[in-house]
């Protein structure tokens, strides 16, 4: 359809699972993608994945907790294709525990990457989308931003923050025709988020434990975000602004209590 051609989009943590599946969808719509991520190998490996043009998609390894790194990317992107009109902050980490356990260090890791590297995204990119005339921020919440589960408490404070820093930035750019919505998914397989707190030989379990959770019957896709993504990344939702969009399978309407 297109309904992103001639447009700039950046996607944090695109080098794999929910980032690339968006990356990839924002590409066959006609746009122009950089991807980043901490891992130079994995980032170079999806590129072909995304699309066959080289010449529409770059790459480079960044963590988005380092201003510097940040600041960096940010001007190559604007340097190689002419400006940024669409900011996806999916980088993200989850970790597991009551809140009397992982002590402080826990909650820097969490608020480093999940608040404030999309809130150092946001600063940089803000100037850019003016000079184009606007532009559109998705950021890539939780559930868990709006429900407290038990031994999550700190990734749960992590995504609520960044809904609340996300409202508050639609408010303060509307002016300047720039829109800030969320998409708060449900569990999606096929990511690496579960990955560290699990194993790989344990994910399986969790995933399977976790589906009977969504009404729809089923755990989320990374092409489910993605889709999600697209409407909030391009006109059709142009009217829109500081929502958070549930994209669960019906999860937020029901409790935490196996199906019956």
């Amino acid at each position: 359809m297109g309904v992103l051609k001639g447009k700039v989009a950046l996607v944090t943590g695109g080098g794999t699972g929910i980032g690339k599946a968006i990356a990839q969808r924002f590409y066959a719509e006609g746009a122009s993608v950089a991807i980043c991520g901490r891992r130079a190998e994995v980032l170079a490996a999806a590129v072909p994945e995304i699309g066959d043009d080289l010449s529409r998609v770059m790459h480079d390894s960044v963590d988005v907790t380092s201003a510097e790194q940040v600041v960096a990317f940010l001007a190559a992107v604007v340097d190689c294709f002419g400006g940024l009109d669409i900011l996806v902050n999916n980088a993200g980490i989850m970790r597991f525990g009551a809140l009397t356990e992982g002590g402080e260090q826990l909650w820097r890791d969490l608020l480093e990457t999940n608040l404030l590297g999309p809130y150092r995204l946001m600063c940089e990119a803000v100037p850019h989308m003016r000079r184009r005339g606007g532009g559109s921020i998705v950021n890539l919440s939780s559930l868990a931003g709006s429900k407290s589960l038990p031994r999550a408490g700190v990734y749960c404070t992590s995504k609520a923050a960044l809904n609340m820093m996300s409202q508050v930035a639609a408010l303060e750019w509307a002016a300047d025709n720039i829109r800030v919505n969320l998409i708060a998914p449900g569990l999606v397989e096929d990511t690496e988020l579960a990955d560290p707190i699990f194993g790989p030989d344990g994910v399986p379990d969790f995933y399977a434990r976790l589906r009977d959770l969504h009404p729809l019957g089923r755990s989320g896709s990374p092409p489910d975000v993605a889709e999600a993504a697209l409407f909030l990344a391009s006109e059709q939702s142009s009217w829109i602004t500081g929502v958070v969009l549930p994209l669960d399978g019906g999860r937020h309407l029901a409790t935490n209590r196996p199906v019956l």
